[in-house]
């Protein structure tokens, strides 16, 4: 396994997703849910189909029934993500879906059957705190709403470790084809089945629908492709860097000065990628 790639692959994957996040939520719940979680599965398609042919690498699987399962759970998982960000305060939406990285630890160990050792639970949990502390959520006007999205996060945790999983048999592009391919043939079938509306966008919101289609598939890929060099659970604090990247681009590119939980909390998220990797290294002698 390559540790360094992974992580690179895991850093490169939260700037892909952050860029489509910021995106999603310009759109400002224009575009129906269903209809975005329709426009990235197709995306991700797209791109798999493109990787294959590039690098004329086999789409075969012997592993259909995980696939469809997997491709169930991402497709759940586009729902959540685009209901939370669409009617939810953005800094509580983005606050729910760093649980993530707990949910990745625990199916790790229940999945994969890691060696999640104390200190690999104490970097998720320091990442968590540093991950609230960027957010600064209020959670000022808890509904049930709230409760969806928290329960829903879980979906993200498993796909995370499913990708690995999945890769005992089957080669990464295999595995981004078919759960997208799951994914959009699932999205289609349901949008008249809860008789949604199909919305037209026009030319300001087809620019930021790109996002969808091309950047959340890119990140994905690239997250399929990182779980394949490291353990998932090391790599779980390492999905939260986007953070630290969003506090440094604010400063740099924008000339905001970050509050000190912003500080504090980028220096917490960098600690705990420290614990993990440093976890690993020990259980490695």
């Amino acid at each position: 396994m390559n540790q360094r790639l992974a992580i690179n692959l895991i850093v490169g994957q939260g700037i892909f997703f952050l860029v489509e996040t910021a995106m999603v939520h310009h759109l400002g719940g224009r575009i129906p849910i269903l209809q975005l979680a329709l426009l990235r599965a197709t995306g991700g398609v797209v791109i798999a189909t493109a990787i294959a042919w590039s690098s004329s690498a086999s789409l075969r699987t012997k592993q259909i029934r995980l696939h469809l399962f997997r491709g169930g759970v991402a497709l759940g998982y586009l729902w959540v993500l685009m209901y939370s960000f669409g009617t939810l305060p953005f800094a509580d939406a983005t606050a729910l879906s760093y649980t993530q990285v707990a949910y990745i630890t625990v199916f790790s160990a229940l999945i994969l059957r890691e060696s999640v050792v104390l200190r690999r639970w104490m970097a998720t949990a320091v990442c968590l705190t540093g991950a609230l502390l960027i957010a600064q959520p209020s959670f000022h006007d808890w509904n049930v709403s709230y409760f969806l999205v928290l329960g829903g996060t879980s979906l993200n945790g498993l796909t995370f470790v499913l990708n690995r999983y999945a890769q005992q048999q089957d080669n990464e592009v295999t595995t981004m084809f078919y759960v997208n391919l799951v994914s959009a043939i699932g999205g289609f079938c349901l949008i008249p089945a809860f008789s949604a509306p199909i919305e037209i966008p026009d030319t300001s919101a087809a620019l930021w629908l790109s996002g969808v289609f091309l950047f959340g598939p890119l990140g994905v890929y690239l997250g399929i492709v990182a779980v394949k060099h490291a353990e998932a659970s090391t790599l779980a604090p390492y999905t939260l860097v986007r953070l630290v990247v969003g506090v440094l681009s604010g400063f740099l590119v924008f000339h905001e000065t970050p509050a000190l939980p912003s500080i504090f909390g980028a220096m917490l998220i960098l600690i705990s990628c420290a614990l993990a990797v440093r976890t690993r290294a020990s259980t490695d002698h």
